[in-house]
């Protein structure tokens, strides 16, 4: 009797497992509006209307917003992404796995960088033109008004870190898009300021670029700060003489637990992979803060400006997400910046020298997204 039982009672366990994995991820839904593994926003709920368009297009908005919701959804996708990273393979086709732990974004939608990398996605002719002729209207559009221009390339990180591209990836063109503009530009009056040469130099000082981020680190912040007010310093020398930039050093810094990054976090392996990377030890000088325009969908693109010096340049700075950690640094050596994320227009240079009648423009560039151009009008 007790043999007979024996298979039943573990076919009953069985059955009752199965059930409930079916089930469990039914019971386990959730109605959040984002996702903290993935970190994006997830599918709504449909609206509901009793018309011919809704009823057509409801399953498939249903479905959209299940496959966001079901539960242990997050669970499932952090196991999947640490199998992935187990078996050196990428979860997301927007980041390349690269050498002792370093990630690569790779977002074709946003530039398509590796393909730049491999020197295999240049710049027209036409393209080309059409950025000269948009960086010197503005240069000469604001000399008109007594201002001057400076354009700011900053690097991408495979630019600085090349080592670290898995070597079955390989150059097959001479010129990435950042070595044609400058040449096309040679002749040009527009200061362009090519970040990558002080970077490169500066490397073996220390880690100036995440692992795990997209960005530089502090450290490589503070690098390419310096570089930025020398240029400024020598732009604006005539007016003020005394814009001295601050060097800092690797014994400015010290190490603290990152692990955070946002390339990580596209891999759902954030809580996994953790970096030392180095923090300034004394804190720059607090300078007051104002809010132009929020941004509730998105603080860090908040259109703001903050006041620090007297007799110092007024700048007006367009920029990226690389300015996050610059700000503070360039900030102290200025008497007035304001700070928009955007690429400007002719409109939007109106716009913003209402806040402020600057003694030059600023305006930062990521190296992947010279691949959109601006035009001026």
């Amino acid at each position: 009797m007790h043999q007979e039982k024996a298979p039943r009672i573990f076919d009953s366990l069985l059955i009752t497992t199965f059930i409930i994995g079916l089930f469990l991820p039914l019971v386990l839904t959730h109605n959040r509006h984002e996702s903290a593994i993935e970190k994006r926003k997830l599918a709504a709920f449909p609206e509901l209307k009793w018309d011919r368009k809704t009823v057509t297009t409801f399953p498939s908005q249903f479905e959209a917003f299940f496959n966001d919701h079901f539960g242990l959804r997050d669970q499932f996708v952090q196991l999947y992404s640490l199998y992935s990273i187990l078996l050196k393979s990428s979860s997301n086709p927007r980041v390349l796995l690269g050498l002792d732990d370093w990630l690569f974004y790779i977002n074709p939608d946003e530039g398509n960088s590796l393909e730049d990398y491999r020197r295999n996605d240049p710049l027209t002719l036409e393209e080309l033109s059409k950025w000269k002729t948009s960086l010197e209207a503005k240069y000469r559009w604001l000399k008109q008004q007594g201002i001057s221009y400076l354009f700011v390339i900053v690097p991408d990180k495979y630019s600085i870190y090349p080592e670290y591209i898995p070597s079955h990836i390989r150059q097959v063109g001479t010129q990435t898009r950042l070595d044609q503009l400058l040449a096309y530009m040679k002749d040009s009056e527009v200061p362009i300021l090519d970040l990558r040469p002080v970077l490169l130099q500066a490397k073996h000082k220390g880690q100036l670029f995440y692992k795990t981020d997209t960005h530089w680190n502090e450290f490589g912040a503070a690098i390419a700060q310096h570089e930025i007010i020398r240029t400024i310093q020598g732009i604006l020398q005539k007016h003020y003489p005394d814009l001295i930039p601050i060097n800092y050093s690797m014994e400015d810094f010290e190490f603290a637990e990152y692990r955070s990054g946002d390339i990580a976090n596209m891999l759902n392996i954030s809580y996994l992979l953790k970096e030392m990377v180095p923090e300034l030890r004394k804190p720059m000088p607090l300078c007051d803060k104002h809010i132009l325009e929020a941004r509730p969908e998105d603080p860090m693109k908040a259109t703001f400006f903050t006041e620090c010096r007297t007799n110092a340049p007024k700048a007006l700075i367009f920029r990226d997400s690389f300015f996050i950690i610059l700000q503070p640094y360039i900030s102290q050596y200025l008497a007035k910046s304001v700070y928009v994320w955007e690429w400007p227009n002719l409109k939007l240079l109106k716009k913003y020298l209402e806040y402020n009648h600057p003694d030059i423009v600023l305006e930062e560039r990521v190296e992947r997204h010279l691949k959109f151009i601006t035009v001026f009008e």
